[in-house]
């Protein structure tokens, strides 16, 4: 199973919803984004026969719920530990752009998995059996390097844990905004 976020669900019609001093068009967006959100998780997953030919309706249900949600949940029967198979489900998606961390493996992708080794891994967190707490991805990067989704892609599940709780982005800026638009103000600081 994997998950792939976030695009940006702003209606193209409209003014910037992230402009404060722009508060209708704020309103309209806002209402257009909690009318469309799901009710429940299992509305973010499309079952995918074969990720690596994908069809039609599988894409359009993936990008769908992008637009809509910030991320999509696919399940297949396909389990390969084929790194293509990702790579090729995120060009299917319009994910070219491949942001390679200081950790990732030599082809760009990071695989998550228990190392011991003192390759840099060993240690840290993402390559340990302890658990992984709240955290954003790539918030440090300038603004040209900016993370805009992922494809995170599961081969075998954790022995034990291994769940997420994934948030779209603009619920959270929603809920920031409505307390105090000041708390937007803060975090959109380029520093």
């Amino acid at each position: 199973m994997g998950a792939a976020l976030p695009l940006n669900s702003t209606p193209a019609h409209t003014a910037s919803p992230y402009d404060l001093g722009d508060d209708t068009a704020y309103r309209c967006w806002r209402a257009h984004k909690l009318a469309q959100r799901p009710v429940s998780a299992d509305e973010l997953i499309v079952d995918v026969a074969d990720p690596r030919a994908l069809q039609p309706a599988e894409r359009s249900a993936l990008l769908d719920l992008l637009a809509r949600c910030n991320m999509a949940v696919y399940r297949s029967p396909v389990v390969a530990e084929d790194k293509a198979l990702p790579l090729g489900l995120a060009a299917r998606l319009g994910m070219t752009q491949l942001d390679a961390n200081w950790l990732a493996d030599e082809d760009g992708i990071s695989s998550i998995a228990i190392s011991d080794a003192h390759d840099g891994r060993g240690g840290f967190i993402p390559y340990t059996n302890r658990a992984i707490r709240w955290h954003t991805d790539g918030y440090y990067h300038p603004a040209e390097r900016r993370i805009c989704g992922m494809v995170l892609h599961c081969v075998r599940p954790a022995a034990s844990g291994g769940e997420n709780a994934l948030m779209d982005p603009e619920l959270a800026y929603i809920a920031l905004r409505d307390a105090n638009p000041a708390h937007i103000h803060a975090l959109m600081q380029p520093t």
